[in-house]
């Protein structure tokens, strides 16, 4: 009867595990699963640049650590990610933020500037080598997130006077 009963118990602990979806697991998250197809090469659109405190730099009364919403920059920044690993970003703009104590000016200034970079994948992350600098990227389906350390700065225009700085989050969507 033990036999029988251990028997069971093993039997339904097997079925039990065995039943279980890759969703029901904690660990799994939609769109990181290493088996799933992804595609790199091809053109990504920078979709948000956030930022880990919020500003008002706009003055619409609201503060937000949405870069791209406070300052109307931005817009058309694209990565090129090439079949050979190679790449090339282009930027299109970009934010000029002169802090006056709790005053922001802004100004976004057109530019058209392209920096070559280098890319490897390993499943869900993409190394990105900049200026020899290496920025490990994430990947989520469509979506490829990075964080740039003291990616963004501000200043009170005055040399050695006050500078605000901060890790910025650049989230890039696959142009289809």
């Amino acid at each position: 009867m033990k036999n029988i009963v251990l028997g069971m118990l093993v039997f339904c602990t097997i079925i039990s595990l065995s039943s279980c979806d890759p969703w029901e697991d904690e660990s799994y998250e939609e769109g990181t699963n290493p088996t799933e197809e992804v595609t790199i090469p091809g053109t990504w659109k920078l979709t948000a640049i956030t930022l880990e405190d919020s500003f008002d730099f706009n003055g619409d009364g609201t503060a937000t650590t949405d870069l791209m919403a406070e300052t109307n920059c931005y817009q058309n920044e694209l990565m090129a990610f090439n079949q050979d690993l190679s790449g090339v970003s282009t930027s299109n703009s970009y934010a000029h933020i002169i802090v006056n104590g709790t005053l922001y000016i802004t100004e976004c200034i057109d530019e058209v500037e392209e920096t070559p970079f280098a890319w490897a994948q390993n499943q869900n992350t993409i190394s990105l080598t900049i200026d020899s600098q290496i920025v490990n990227a994430t990947l989520a389906g469509d979506i490829l997130t990075f964080t740039l350390p003291d990616g963004f700065t501000a200043t009170d225009g005055q040399p050695g006077g006050f500078v605000l700085t901060q890790d910025i989050k650049m989230t890039y969507k696959k142009i289809p």
